[in-house]
């Protein structure tokens, strides 16, 4: 007899990923559903035509529900702590619903850009889950891939009508997937009139320098930025040339290390072979579109520390950020 914890996991991961499953030695053919919070304690099934999740619902233990109401309540130590904690579900909430998706993959970095005639948005995303996302794009909204010998996720390649789609996905995108992400808007990547490399520094050290200004925070959100990167999985797209990829993690990670032992990973793969890479790359044209359409809620603004040099044309740099929020108690 699978345990009610058991079958809550199996639930979730079932209903999100759709398909065949077996639960507690029954078979079920499953539509990809969005669970909430609140789904699990219902006591009829309530997915409409959605027959398969119907059937799994009506097949609950008689003590689920009951079970379920205090377990995931529980402000510490219940199922969502304990399936956190094990790799197994997380939590996000939009508005007032709290979502439940299965963590299908171990944290990991994605580095991209994005650009139009003057700027270079740069995205770092930091992720507890970037496969929810990526199956998000495959199974719910249906994103096309580019269809070259490069099959893969790619913002530059969709119509508008897949951009708005996932513009109107962004919350829930970010939410199932992403612990923190970084992004810069600079004009200072087009024309360079430093190195590179004393460009990209500059860029990293800018968004936590200035201790004048907000030390405690800039200190605090440097550090918490660093243990997501450091020893992590980094993937990052070849958009810095003529800087690798591997360069780019090591500057990087070195910045944020402030000093402190560091061991950045550089995930040696093209963005064709890197979920990571591809589902930073929508975000990071998803996060384009809301700055320059004037559409920031998802977006805090962060004071940049601007060191960047030029003779001929001002070199400026916007920051922001977005960060996991916490479930709001019950």
């Amino acid at each position: 007899m699978v345990s009610s914890y058991d079958f809550f996991t199996e639930i979730v991961k079932g209903a999100f990923l759709g398909g065949n499953h077996i639960i507690d030695t029954k078979s079920y053919t499953l539509e990809p559903t969005l669970l909430r919070r609140y789904d699990l304690l219902r006591k009829l099934p309530e997915f409409g035509s959605k027959s398969g999740m119907n059937y799994l619902f009506s097949n609950l233990p008689k003590d689920f529900t009951s079970t379920a109401k205090s377990e995931l309540y529980r402000k510490s130590g219940g199922w969502i702590d304990k399936s956190y904690a094990e790799g197994k579900v997380k939590q996000f909430q939009i508005d007032k619903d709290i979502f439940l998706v299965p963590i299908l993959s171990k944290p990991a970095v994605g580095i991209d850009t994005s650009s139009n005639e003057e700027d270079t948005f740069v995205c770092f995303a930091f992720f507890d889950n970037y496969k929810a996302a990526y199956h998000y794009f495959e199974k719910f909204l249906e994103i096309p891939k580019t269809t070259n010998d490069r099959v893969e996720f790619k913002w530059n390649k969709l119509s508008p009508e897949y951009r708005s789609l996932l513009d109107q996905n962004l919350e829930y995108i970010l939410g199932m997937s992403c612990e923190f992400v970084l992004l810069l808007k600079t004009n200072a990547l087009k024309h360079q009139e430093e190195k590179l490399v004393d460009i990209f520094i500059k860029l990293i050290d800018g968004c936590f320098s200035n201790f004048e200004y907000k030390l405690e925070s800039r200190l605090k959100l440097r550090s918490k930025i660093f243990k997501l990167s450091n020893d992590i999985q980094i993937h990052c797209d070849a958009d810095f040339s003529p800087l690798t990829p591997d360069k780019i993690v090591k500057e990087f990670v070195k910045i944020l290390a402030a000093g402190n032992e560091h061991n950045p990973l550089h995930s040696e793969k093209d963005s064709h072979e890197s979920e990571p890479i591809q589902v930073a790359d929508i975000m990071c044209g998803m996060l384009k579109e809301c700055i320059i359409n004037n559409n920031r809620d998802n977006l805090i603004p962060w004071e940049f520390n601007n060191k960047l040099k030029s003779e001929t044309k001002e070199r400026y740099v916007k920051c922001y950020y977005w960060e996991k929020k916490e479930i709001s108690p019950d």
